[in-house]
């Protein structure tokens, strides 16, 4: 009987540790999904801007990586969705 008990709360503590790493993954994926358009279409707006002596590239590139970034983080959360069904 509690040998049953030690090996449920074993279970249950591993299923734990598991369901906590996939949400931690899941965070860094969406951290990453944001961060890395931002950088990227930032400075080539800046860059851009720098070349051709204007200053409304980095505000493209700010919405042009909201936009990727909207879509990157919605379509994850669409596969969570599927994952838990």
């Amino acid at each position: 009987m509690e040998n049953q008990e030690n090996k449920e709360s074993q279970e249950s503590k591993a299923r734990k540790a598991q369901l906590w790493s996939q949400l931690v993954g899941i965070g860094l994926d969406f951290a990453l999904y944001l961060a890395i358009p931002l950088f990227a279409f930032i400075y080539g707006g800046e860059w851009l801007d720098a070349k051709y002596h204007h200053k409304f590239f980095v505000l493209i590139g700010i919405f042009l990586a909201l936009g990727l970034s909207w879509y990157l983080i919605f379509k994850k959360i669409k596969e969570v969705k599927d994952l838990m069904k």
